[in-house]
């Protein structure tokens, strides 16, 4: 399949903010801004430019002046210069005469951009970009300053980009509406688009157009006090000329937007590339304070990132390799199948077998090709996948180009991994030459590695080429993984029903909502509760016991009690009234209860449900991206195995199928050692309506879990019977 697959136009839905006091927690849907004077705009102000060398006033109004492109005009703004760069200095945006600005510059004391800001409003500004820091970053006097330069924006149809920003860069278009005194440098587009929230790390990345990245646009909104990186990634997806999104994200300030502009990046065959800072309490308390952003749980950001195919990188050197290496597997297949070459065994032996440890596949070469390695490879080496030249390279010339043309015709190999353990001088640079001319256009992706710290001139031939080598064989195979198990997606990509995510705006609570709630919660989900009879007394257990009429279990009844075993709360495979009385007394004079100041004489009687597969299935709203849905391991096992996967909702039930794998509870439910196959149909459907009734119930259920729902029997006739159930609740907003 190859590498870019298209999709139709997809028209954004209404954007509806989160709960109150959760940033985007649970926003509805995404109405994305169009960027489209923001990017390449056709007059700009800067306010705070300057003649002052060295000042960032200098270096911004240099760069849109003299470094960018813009048709009708770049005008200095302050009231300190008459001119600026012999331009002449107006004292507000609103005196600047003819057409209103597309983009107007703002590098100001953060304390007067208010009234920038409201000036040029007035004055029709499509855009203001806010360099100046010392808004949400700084606390709350500095989140109350930026609340107010954006609702005076607002107020007059005017968008923010930033606070707290260095700007954007549309290299494409030749624009760069950025104070950095290099960005004059940054010359060499192409189909990457970047979104970093860093200014910093943004600038680092920019600079891998020494090795040869092309960068279309680059973008860092900062405190994203209106645009976000949503907003970014959603017009990088509709400009053709991107292919590639490399992000860098602190935290998101609406979570749900990200997964729709994620959403639209998948089905345009355009893959995101992200850091995610976060991992670490660490990582969240140096992100919320560096941008206002929410860090979030980063095992459902994980999850978010699977379900939505985004590829998670640890770090920014691999960010600007996977990139890379992103942009020149366009149009490529198969690149699972990989082929090994190397002049040394140890090397080749090496690469092998971190590609079978990556789950990828070392390619079959054709009986021909096999037949043609076996005649021309050294008999001391090895020809088959992985081969090793040896040394023999370096005084056989015609070895290299010969074996190179063999593989590179061989349509069952879909990657060429090229392993260089060290510099060999002029011996190396001929092998490099005959490795650049033989797979320049070869079906097969070429990934050369250097594991060598000594640079040669090989080295420098494939830099100068565009083809920057991976420092080490991890690097070059893990990057391959991601990139082919990308290819390799679900392109499901849907939703079930096509709907968006519902207004789930409701207040956190966490009071226990009472029983007879949830089980009304649950009319229209396929899952049954047991037959279940309260009881107060031995002689009322008893009576009920015999009423079931089979095994029982006696469950303790008390307000605020999740953990019933723990306090010796469940009695199970009860077979007679008479034991379940003999049970309920038991369990009554159990001093555990007293320890934790339990105070109840009621039970439920309850069936005794067959053996059958425990499931745990939860529900609860993260903070950043609003309704998750937990499926896992249950019982008793849960806090051992720890085995669950998240998906937010909405979901598709190919993203639940594809997950369920993964996981030890997808292979129970597949049958293991003999055992039947659950019904994964009704399991889906289960999952699915469980989801959706949780989103019908904003604002009266906060989070719910089941654990277990045991799973009895196979085929058409399984049921999904609630064991135990616990829900919290809240309430709309008055």
């Amino acid at each position: 399949m190859p590498f870019l697959d298209r999709a139709g136009p997809d028209r954004g839905p209404r954007r509806v903010r989160g709960r109150p006091g959760i940033r985007g927690a649970v926003a509805v849907s995404a109405q994305f801004a169009d960027l489209t004077r923001l990017v390449n705009p056709r007059r700009v102000a800067v306010v705070g430019a300057s003649d002052r060398a060295g000042s960032l006033g200098f270096s911004t109004y240099n760069n849109v002046r003299n470094n960018s492109r813009v048709t009708g005009g770049v005008f200095p703004v302050n009231p300190a210069y008459p001119t600026v760069f012999r331009d002449p200095a107006y004292a507000r945006v609103s005196e600047i005469p003819g057409d209103p600005m597309d983009v107007v510059i703002v590098l100001v004391a953060a304390e007067l951009v208010p009234e920038v800001v409201q000036d040029c409003a007035a004055a029709g500004t499509g855009h203001a970009v806010l360099l100046t820091s010392g808004f949400a970053e700084t606390g709350s006097a500095g989140m109350a300053l930026q609340a107010r330069t954006v609702a005076t924006a607002r107020a007059g149809g005017m968008r923010i980009y930033g606070p707290n920003s260095p700007g954007l860069a549309n290299v494409a278009d030749g624009v760069l509406l950025s104070m950095s005194p290099v960005a004059g440098e940054d010359r060499i587009s192409g189909p990457v688009g970047l979104v970093t929230q860093g200014g910093g790390i943004g600038r680092a990345l920019m600079q891998w157009m020494d090795c040869g990245l092309g960068v279309g646009l680059w973008s860092s909104p900062g405190n994203e006090a209106d645009l976000d990186v949503s907003d970014f990634v959603n017009h990088m997806v509709s400009d053709e000329r991107i292919k590639v999104i490399g992000a860098v994200i602190e935290g998101f300030s609406d979570g749900a937007k990200f997964i729709e502009a994620a959403r639209r990046a998948r089905q345009a065959g355009k893959p995101i590339v992200m850091v995610k800072i976060g991992r670490s309490e660490y990582g969240k308390r140096t992100a919320a304070s560096h941008t206002a952003s929410i860090a979030g749980n980063d095992a459902v950001a994980d999850a978010v990132f699977r379900q939505q195919a985004v590829i998670r990188v640890d770090d920014v050197d691999e960010l600007g390799e996977t990139l890379l290496l992103l942009t020149r597997a366009i149009g490529h297949e198969n690149l699972d199948q990989a082929c090994v070459l190397s002049f040394s065994g140890g090397t080749a032996s090496l690469g092998a077998d971190l590609v079978g440890a990556a789950g990828l596949t070392l390619a079959k070469f054709t009986p021909e090709t096999a037949a043609d390695l076996a005649e021309r490879t050294p008999a001391f080496g090895f020809a088959d996948n992985p081969i090793d030249l040896t040394t023999r390279v370096f005084t056989d010339p015609g070895l290299n180009r010969a074996v190179l043309e063999l593989v590179t015709r061989d349509p069952n190999v879909g990657s060429l991994i090229f392993a260089m353990p060290a510099d060999y001088g002029e011996s190396t640079v001929s092998v490099v030459q005959d490795a650049l001319a033989l797979t320049r256009d070869s079906h097969a992706l070429f990934i050369p590695v250097w594991m060598s710290p000594r640079r040669g001139g090989g080295y420098a031939l494939l830099k100068e080429a565009g083809v920057v080598p991976f420092d080490g064989l991890r690097r070059a195979v893990t990057a391959l993984q991601r990139i082919s198990a990308w290819c390799n997606r679900d392109r499901d990509g849907g939703r079930n029903d096509g709907n968006q995510s519902p207004d789930h705006s409701g207040l956190r609570s966490s009071a226990m909502l009472p029983d007879e709630v949830v089980r009304a919660w649950f009319h229209g989900v396929p899952m049954r509760f047991p037959r279940e009879i309260r009881a107060d007394s031995p002689a009322a257990v008893s009576d009920a016991a015999r009423s079931i009429s089979g095994p029982v279990a006696l469950k303790i009844v008390a307000e605020g009690l999740l953990h019933k075993t723990e306090v010796g709360g469940v009695r199970l495979g009860i077979t007679s009234p008479a034991a379940a009385a003999r049970a309920y007394s038991e369990m009554m004079s159990d001093p555990r209860l007293a320890g934790h100041q339990i105070d109840t004489q009621i039970v439920s009687v309850q069936e005794m449900i067959p053996p059958g597969l425990d499931v745990l299935i939860g529900a609860h709203y993260d903070e950043v991206f609003g309704p998750v849905i937990t499926v896992g391991t249950g019982g008793v096992e849960t806090e051992i195995e720890r085995d669950a996967l998240h998906l937010s909702i909405p979901f598709s039930d190919s993203e639940l199928l594809s997950s369920l794998p993964a996981l030890r509870l997808g292979r129970r439910l597949a049958g293991v050692r003999g055992a039947a196959a659950a019904d994964t149909v009704a399991f889906c459907a289960a999952v699915q309506s469980f989801a959706a009734a949780f989103s019908s119930a904003a604002g009266q259920i906060d989070e719910i879990e089941i654990n277990p729902l045991r799973v009895v029997g196979t085929g058409p006739g399984t049921e999904f019977v609630v064991l135990d159930v616990v829900a919290l609740g809240g309430c709309r907003p008055g």
